[in-house]
């Protein structure tokens, strides 16, 4: 193998089931993403937490002691022990409802829903009232936090990408990691279509549109979540589903999409979309995923002296199974791999300036 150097950013979307709770709190995010936390502090390596702030910013007024304080608790824990937090927006909690006892969702589920919303500023004004409002929280434990990296609620940066970006550039925002490509998602209230994107392993987003990339100037460097393509002899999902249904984790809430029917073209689309890296499918093995991980290694190495790329997985989605796996996958990338360097968003940047 070439001299080329690889970095790899384990990252988890701290959020709350998005539909509904079917569980308390710390079951449902708290316990879990602690869970995370120990199991690399086993292995001495960092990971970073992309933190759904507008839910703690609803939550304050709604239950700040279950949930709020907790919320902050952990976040300040986390950048005490030098794990990375960074910025994750759900923009749907601005509209959705609380009865006193339970939320009641919005569909209003992308960033480009609140485009003419005059009462948060538009897309504008709700990314700089979540920058704000991260930072309110990290910076009295380190005083030079920074909030530099994005992860799109829904991976929704369309259809107003060129503003959204934009947008981020302006409040200080250098990295993103909410593409994956060959990933395809629709529901009644979202498309994901991230099947064309550069062929590089890593670009600088050109805010007028996002399939393109910028060379040698300002913007904003996607560092996306690793994927491999589908192949035709893979098990269909239902029937790993039900094979693997052992290792699922119980249900603590619901999904915000679970309602809502597609038609067949995007179901065979969905079909045929990548998969990413991730210890939250119960359905993927350790082989898998270490899979993923050779495929962007043996894509690039003869094409780019530094590749970089993210895992995602979601605290309320993992169990047992998810976390075995993550601390094997640790280990095994450790020695398979050891020219992988798992790095945070804060740490990178702090290696680049």
């Amino acid at each position: 193998m070439s001299n080329m150097k690889i970095k790899l950013f384990l990252t988890f979307d701290h959020e709350l089931p998005l539909g509904g709770l079917n569980a308390s709190y710390k079951k449902a995010l708290f316990d879990p993403t602690q869970k995370i936390l120990d199991i690399a502090d086993r292995y001495g390596i960092k990971v970073t937490l992309f933190s759904d702030i507008l839910c703690a910013y609803r939550f304050k007024e709604w239950d700040e002691k279950s949930f709020y304080l907790p919320y902050k608790d952990q976040l300040q824990y986390a950048v005490r022990a030098g794990h990375d937090v960074q910025l994750h927006i759900h923009p749907h909690w601005l509209t959705t409802q609380y009865d006193g006892a339970a939320f009641l969702p919005s569909e209003d589920f992308a960033l480009s829903d609140f485009k003419d919303h005059a009462a948060y500023g538009g897309i504008p004004g709700i990314i700089e009232l979540s920058v704000e409002k991260l930072k309110d929280i990290c910076m009295p434990v380190d005083k030079n936090y920074q909030c530099l990296a994005f992860r799109a609620g829904g991976y929704n940066i369309y259809p107003d990408s060129r503003q959204i970006f934009h947008s981020l550039y302006d409040q200080g925002i250098c990295y993103d990691s909410s593409m994956a490509k060959g990933y395809y998602f629709r529901s009644g209230i979202s498309e994901i279509d991230f099947r064309k994107l550069p062929d590089v392993p890593n670009w600088t987003v050109n805010p007028e549109d996002y399939h393109s990339a910028l060379s040698g100037k300002a913007g904003i460097l996607e560092i996306p979540i690793a994927t491999i393509p589908k192949t035709p002899f893979e098990a269909p999902t239902r029937f790993k589903l039900k094979k693997y249904a052992f290792r699922a984790v119980e249900n603590r809430g619901r999904m915000i999409h679970d309602h809502h029917q597609v038609d067949l073209i995007s179901k065979i689309k969905m079909l045929l979309s990548s998969r990413m890296l991730s210890f939250d499918n119960h359905t993927l093995s350790l082989d898998y995923l270490l899979q993923i991980v050779g495929h962007q290694i043996r894509k690039y190495e003869n094409k780019s002296e530094e590749i970089m790329f993210s895992a995602i997985s979601h605290p309320k989605s993992m169990g047992d199974y998810s976390f075995e796996l993550m601390d094997r996958f640790i280990s095994s990338v450790q020695k398979l791999y050891p020219e992988v360097e798992f790095t945070t968003f804060s740490l990178f940047n702090s290696k680049t300036i």
